[in-house]
Parts: C-alpha cells; sequence; structure tokens
C-alpha cells in the first residue's frame, strides 16, 4: 500500500512539472507575440512621424520658393521702372544741355556780328549768304555730334548697370544653390540618422526575440545549429583555384545573423531557416570559441556535452575542430577552459581529467592513442551509457600535455589526398574528455562527458573521381552520414523507433541526440559555386536537425550539480 502511495506521489510529481512547464512556454509565446506586437507599434508610430516631420518641411521649402521667386519678380519689375526714368532723366538733361548750348553760341554770334559794342553795329564786313547758310548745318552737325556721344555713354552705363544685374542673378542664384545644398545635406544626414537608428532598434528587437525563443528552445530540449561559412581560399590540388574575385554563392543575411542564403548563377536562392548563429567568414579561432564556449562548462557540472562537425569535404569542418599550431581549435581550447574552471573551483572540488581519442574508419572503432586497439566495440553499462571497453584514456593535468595528447591522435588518424581536397580525413574522428568532479565536503562525485567529433566529409564520386580504396573509405562515410540523416529524421517525426543501431557513428551519438545532454552542431558551409549542391544539402540537414526535440528531456529533480543548483548554461547566441 505504501508502495502504490509512492508511486501516486510520483505520478502526481510529475504531472505537475509537465504542467509547470506548458505554463512556463505559455508564457513565454505569449511574451514572444506581445514583443512583436510592440515592435510593429513602434515601428509604424516612428513611420508616421518621420512621413509627418517630411510634409512639414517640404511644405516650408514650397513656402521659401514661392517668396524667393515674389523677390525676384518683384526685384525684375524695379529694375525695368529704374531703367525706363533714367533713361527719361537723361534725355531731359541732354535736351537741357543742348537748349543751353545753342543759347550760349547763338548769343557769342551775334556779340560778334555788332562788333562788340551790343548794339548790332559793327565796322566788319557783313557775311555772305553762304557762310549764313553754313551755319544752321554746323549748328545741327554739332548738336548730332554731342547728342551721338551722350548717347554712347548712355549707352556704356547701361550695359555696366546690365552686367551688374546679370552678376547680382548670378550671385543670387548661387547663395540660393549653397542654401538649398545645405538644407539638402541637413535633411539626408538626419534622415540617415533616424532610419540607422531605426534600423539598430529594430535589430536590438530581433535579438531580443530571439533571447526569448532561445529560452523556449532550452526549455524544450532543442538541439542548437551553428553555421560557419568558409572563405573563398586558393586550393593548389589538380591546378585549379578559386578565383580571389568569385562572388561567394552563400552569404549572411544583412538583418538577422541567424539565416543564410545560398544562390546560384540563375539568382535561384535557398534561404535557411533560422539557426541559433551564423559565424561571419572573418572570425579568428578565437572568436569562433567565445561563441561555443558556454555549453562547454555544463560538462563540469555533470552533463553530457556533445559538439561536432558537420558539411562536405573541403568545408573546413577539421580546421574549426583541431586548427593549425598557431591558431588551435575548439578541441585544444575546449579542454583548456575545463582547466580553467577547475582550477576556479579547486577550493572546493577536486577534478579529474582524462582524454581518449578515437576514429570511425570503415565503420571499425580504431583507438588513435594506442594504434594496438583497432577494432574495439561499444557496449552498454549498467546505468544505459554507451562505453568502449579497451579505449585508451590519458589523465591531463597540464596543456603541454594535451597539446602532445591530441598531436599523437593526428598522426594516427587516416588521411588521404583526393581531387577535392587535398588532405582529406576519411573517418570521423572523435575526441572525448571526461571530467570526474568530487566535492571535497560532501565527497559526491559527479562525471560529465565532452565529446569533440569531426565527421568525415561528404562527397560525390564524380567530384572526388575516387576508386578502389578511397571509393571504399567514400561509401562507408556517405552511409554513416546517411543514418545520421535517418535518424535525424526519426527524431524530427517522433518515431517509436530511432536507428541508433544501424552503425557506429550514431551509436556513439546516440547519448548526444536523447536524454538532457547539451548538443551543438556546427555546420559548415563552403561559398565557392563548386559546392552549391553540398551547400545546400548541408542546410536541409541543419534544418531537419534544428527541429528536433530530445526525448527525456525531463531531468530528475532530485539530481543537484556539486557546484550548487542546475544551471542552464547562457546561449551560444548573443
Amino acid at each position: 500500500m505504501d508502495s502504490q502511495n509512492v508511486g501516486d506521489i510520483d505520478i502526481f510529481q510529475q504531472c505537475k512539472y509537465i504542467h509547470e512547464v506548458e505554463l512556463v512556454n505559455m508564457k513565454l509565446q505569449m511574451r514572444i507575440l506581445e514583443t512583436h506586437i510592440e515592435t510593429k507599434d513602434r515601428l509604424l508610430r516612428n513611420l508616421e512621424d518621420i512621413i509627418d516631420e517630411q510634409e512639414a518641411r517640404i511644405a516650408n521649402m514650397e513656402d521659401f520658393i514661392q517668396v524667393l521667386s515674389l523677390d525676384f519678380g518683384t526685384l525684375s519689375e524695379e529694375n525695368m521702372r529704374l531703367k525706363n526714368a533714367l533713361t527719361q532723366m537723361q534725355k531731359s538733361t541732354r535736351m537741357n544741355e543742348l537748349l543751353e548750348t545753342d543759347e550760349d553760341y547763338e548769343s557769342s554770334d551775334l556779340m560778334s556780328c555788332d562788333g562788340g559794342t551790343g548794339n548790332g553795329r559793327s565796322t566788319s564786313p557783313q557775311p555772305t549768304s553762304d557762310v549764313t547758310k553754313s551755319y544752321p548745318l554746323m549748328v545741327q552737325s554739332m548738336r548730332e555730334e554731342s547728342h551721338w556721344k551722350k548717347l554712347q555713354r548712355c549707352a556704356e552705363e547701361l550695359k555696366s548697370e546690365k552686367d551688374e544685374l546679370r552678376q547680382l542673378a548670378l550671385d543670387t542664384k548661387d547663395a540660393f544653390n549653397v542654401c538649398m545644398g545645405e538644407m539638402k545635406m541637413m535633411l539626408t544626414s538626419k534622415t540617415t540618422d533616424f532610419f540607422r537608428v531605426l534600423i539598430e532598434r529594430y535589430k536590438a528587437e530581433m535579438e531580443k526575440r530571439k533571447q526569448l525563443h532561445n529560452q523556449l528552445v532550452e526549455l524544450n530540449g532543442n538541439i542548437r545549429v551553428f553555421y560557419r561559412i568558409r572563405p573563398l581560399l586558393r586550393l593548389p590540388q589538380n591546378n585549379e583555384a578559386e578565383d580571389g574575385n568569385e562572388k561567394p554563392v552563400v552569404f549572411i543575411d544583412d538583418m538577422d545573423n541567424g539565416v543564410v542564403h545560398v544562390t546560384n548563377t540563375s539568382n535561384t536562392k535557398k534561404t535557411s531557416a533560422s539557426a541559433d548563429k551564423v559565424i561571419p567568414t572573418d572570425f579568428s579561432q578565437e572568436q569562433i570559441f567565445e561563441e561555443v564556449s558556454p555549453i562547454i562548462t555544463s560538462c563540469i557540472d555533470g552533463y553530457n556535452v556533445c559538439i561536432f562537425a558537420y558539411g562536405h569535404t573541403g568545408s573546413g569542418k577539421t580546421y574549426t575542430m583541431e586548427g593549425p599550431l598557431d591558431a588551435p581549435g575548439i578541441n585544444q581550447r575546449a579542454i583548456m577552459q575545463l582547466f580553467e574552471t577547475a582550477k576556479d573551483r579547486s577550493n572546493d572540488i577536486s577534478y579529474n581529467i582524462k582524454v581518449s581519442m578515437m576514429e570511425i574508419y570503415n565503420e571499425k572503432i580504431r583507438d588513435l592513442l594506442n594504434t594496438a586497439n583497432s577494432n574495439l566495440s561499444i557496449r552498454q553499462t549498467d546505468e544505459g551509457k554507451s562505453s568502449i571497453p579497451g579505449l585508451e584514456e590519458v589523465l591531463v593535468t597540464s596543456a603541454q600535455e594535451v597539446t602532445d595528447t591530441l598531436a599523437k591522435g593526428r598522426k594516427n588518424k587516416v588521411v588521404a589526398a583526393t581531387e577535392a581536397n587535398i588532405e582529406s580525413s576519411r573517418s570521423h574522428v572523435i575526441v572525448r574528455v571526461v571530467v570526474s568532479a568530487t566535492n571535497l565536503i560532501t565527497k559526491v562525485t559527479t562525471v560529465g562527458r565532452l565529446n569533440l567529433v569531426d565527421l568525415a566529409g561528404s562527397e560525390r564520386v564524380s567530384q572526388t573521381n575516387a576508386t578502389g580504396q578511397l571509393l571504399k573509405e567514400a561509401q562507408a562515410i556517405n552511409k554513416s552520414l546517411s543514418e545520421l540523416g535517418n535518424v535525424v529524421l526519426a527524431l524530427r517525426q517522433n518515431q517509436k523507433h530511432i536507428p541508433f543501431r544501424n552503425c557506429q557513428l550514431t551509436r556513439i551519438l546516440e547519448d548526444s541526440l536523447n536524454g538532457d545532454s547539451k548538443t551543438l552542431v556546427l555546420v559548415h558551409l563552403s561559398p565557392d559555386a563548386k559546392s552549391l549542391n553540398e551547400s545546400i544539402s548541408s542546410v536541409n540537414f541543419a534544418e531537419k536537425i534544428g527541429q528536433v526535440f530530445k526525448s527525456g528531456f525531463k531531468r530528475d529533480v532530485t539530481r543537484k550539480s556539486i557546484s550548487g543548483p542546475p544551471k542552464i548554461p547562457a546561449s551560444p547566441r548573443k
């Protein structure tokens, strides 16, 4: 009877927990909808304010232009009146001068005729008729010559005034153009600043929405998906090279850093569903690790964490996971982060970190740290977890030991040159880190596992021209990746039977794709046009695995982290 009551209580607790999770989901969904509505309302209000402001400015500009037009018309009429008045005044002045000159000339002529006595008498001989006749002609010619000179002076003055008026009109026009240019620059600057602020606010709202969505995803236990776009590189194999000026066919959406577009020469576009993050091509190895590092901390708290790189041959998976000596990849940086976290907690907790390295080659598990173990098997423990008996584990206590261990494993893995990649990985390489943590006070020990998986690249025989052993390896790689796709499809459709046991790869990843483990998938894409079909295939895989809801997400409420209550790690998406 007591056991039945305990069972009823457990069922009641489970139902209560499920109900609480559903309430949290509903609240988050309501918050997302409210955020969308508030964002749209703000955008509409801002756009209405912009339109009203621009209409008011346009109206002011029209009034200003109308006033200037009236001023120009008034100035032109006034200039014409002044010109007519000046002409009339000059004519009157000239006529008065001519009349005065004629009167003076006639009076002097009479005086000369009278002999200077003023009575009209003179001792000199009387003028002849020719002289009398030529006098009016002479006066008339003098009047015409003087009048002509006066007219010339008036014409020159009018021309000078005309030039001054023309220069004044040009100066006014230049001043108006400068004023209009300054006003246009001011309006352009203010409009540009306003739209820049508006776009920044929109992006901030998008990021806020993503954070809310990410909280909902974490509650549902969904797998997180990152894209990494490889930069265009010059490849030495087969005497071919990617064109440095070639336009990439894969690029990031300008407004949403979780969306990529894949387009071909005919502008046919494939747009991905929103992922958690798209890593730009110019990111360094350190910047990439900063994006994925939050999920690694969960391994310290006793959770299983898996990071695996997916993509076709030559897309940069091995570079991301291993990297060169001068720019190490996620494998080495992740283990070093575990050391740093363990050092910070060393006063309360004792950590034991072991590293193993293996590869799945032609469906056989090979130990890369001990080549004598060339055909290992996967076994299930009593707790239902997968283990690999005989796999050599190396206890590491320093950065140098980590570097040496990973370098030893890399030397033993299988690589070969193909027409798609000069150093193509012919196997799936898995670095497994086991972290045992013992609380020095409670003496409770927890174990977390970190699986760092560099999947072999999918490849087409038509592209690599593989034959013989290379063809056999390619067939094994493509088969395991195909089985991984079948597992993802079954999880996405929530099928009762999940085909984890169809290949070694899916058996090892079973713990990462089920339960309360933390999984991050780095999907690698090549921007060159030759890899267009493979990039689209990788995007399709990312969309499928991003929609997988891991079963068994409900954690045992009695399980506690040795460093305190369980914490949900920060999302890699910022």
